[in-house]
């Protein structure tokens, strides 16, 4: 499946902000599972690209005057296989590394009973021990917006047996993590099943995605999108991995000054069959009630 993929961010402050520095993750790599064909990103100040420690392409935007808005665009093509994801062991981080809980994927006492149901078929089986873990967190949580907040643990969101997208991949990751099984928070973009074109003049607007991925021994990495209860596969466009959402999100970073701050977010996802465009697609965390995640995109931005 080939997409074309465009990702708008607005900053907008009421009074100047005198200083803002963000770091970027929205630029995908080329691995077995994608091809990047194209990507841009369009900043109001020249940033380098570097690797980061999970080797995410990342950017470094430094804005030292006065300013009111902030505009950043990523955009670009990317062909993804249609079968389901498995990496080997790239990255500068070998898979044990992603066994360390976070303070977003620390147990109590309800989530690591939770897991440990799971114990002795991932010791016989760990690919589908593994796959019915992530079936069994989706029923037991469901897509909710608004039940939780940004700081939300995974323990607190499994407590209220809902949340969005970061949530279920919280607790997935985390019960893994109890399992001593490798497991990694991902971010990236979904084109749902289900394409209807926007109303003239208002593109769809909706968050990024977020999933997970395990490590099996003998096959490598292996995405799992608990939200949607399904494997990541040519749908998902993947762009940065981390021991949980907060170093994997699109935009994380500080401001000083510029009071009233408001964040505009626009996604727009579109397949390309025969090198014409289709109507732009929504992406988001529920393939049935998708919502925007501004709220919690723009409170990251302000935990640096």
């Amino acid at each position: 499946m080939r997409l074309a993929i465009i990702h708008e961010a607005k900053y907008l402050y009421s009074t100047p902000a005198d200083y803002t520095i963000q770091y970027l993750r929205l630029s995908p790599q080329t691995t077995l599972q994608q091809k990047v064909l194209s990507w841009s990103l369009d900043l109001p100040r020249p940033a380098e690209p570097f690797s980061d420690g999970y080797g995410n392409i990342s950017h470094v935007l430094v804005i030292d005057n006065p300013h009111q808005e902030i505009c950043i665009r990523a955009h670009g093509e990317v062909e993804v296989a249609d079968s389901p994801l498995t990496l080997p062991n790239v990255g500068p981080l070998a898979p044990d590394v992603y066994t360390r809980f976070t303070s977003f994927t620390a147990q109590d006492e309800a989530l690591k009973l939770f897991s440990e149901a799971f114990r002795r078929q991932t010791m016989n089986n760990r690919a589908a021990g593994v796959e019915a873990l992530m079936l069994a967190v989706r029923e037991e949580m469901d897509y909710r917006p608004g039940i939780a907040e940004v700081g939300t643990t995974a323990a607190q969101a499994f407590s209220k047996r809902a949340g969005v997208c970061q949530d279920h991949a919280h607790v997935f990751v985390s019960c893994c993590r109890n399992l001593n099984i490798p497991a990694r928070c991902v971010s990236g973009y979904l084109a749902p099943q289900d394409r209807p074109a926007a109303s003239p003049g208002r593109p769809n607007q909706l968050a990024s995605h977020a999933w997970a991925e395990a490590w099996i021994e003998g096959l490598g990495w292996q995405g799992f999108d608990v939200a949607n209860h399904t494997r990541v596969n040519g749908r998902h466009v993947r762009v940065a991995v981390g021991l949980d959402y907060l170093d994997a999100c699109p935009v994380r970073g500080f401001h000083r000054g510029g009071k009233g701050e408001s964040l505009e977010v626009e996604v727009q996802v579109n397949e390309i069959a025969d090198q014409q465009e289709t109507p732009a697609a929504k992406t988001g965390c529920s393939p049935e009630r998708p919502q925007p995640n501004h709220r919690q995109q723009q409170q990251l931005q302000q935990q640096l």
